[in-house]
């Protein structure tokens, strides 16, 4: 008898604002955001549509003012939600305006 291999595969990780964001259908969401403020174990980003306090396991080096793409699963609670992050990328040097108009072209093909 062959042994089996259990495959675990994540969600994918939807491009969302932080207003769009729905705590009881989403589960992995993709944001880019500017951070204006942190802790040793979390960071808050803004992204022009809100803020959001994202917490991590470890300690990150962030400073504020850095834009940030950051991978994190929502978790429900009764009077909201939390973010608890899986990655962070910096986009030191990223064209932010240049990046939100290739996204509006690409939602209206």
């Amino acid at each position: 008898m062959a042994q089996e291999r259990l495959i675990k595969r994540r969600l994918p990780s939807i491009e969302k604002n932080i207003a769009d964001i729905q705590s009881e259908t989403d589960v992995r969401v993709r944001l880019i955001g500017t951070v204006i403020d942190n802790t040793p174990n979390s960071i808050v980003i803004d992204d022009g549509t809100g803020k959001l306090e994202i917490y991590f396991g470890e300690e990150k080096n962030i400073r504020q003012g850095q834009l940030v793409r950051v991978i994190t699963r929502i978790l429900p609670l009764i009077d909201g939600f939390e973010c608890r992050g899986e990655a962070l990328q910096i986009l030191d040097g990223f064209n932010l305006d240049l990046y939100k108009k290739a996204r509006k072209l690409t939602k209206n093909l």
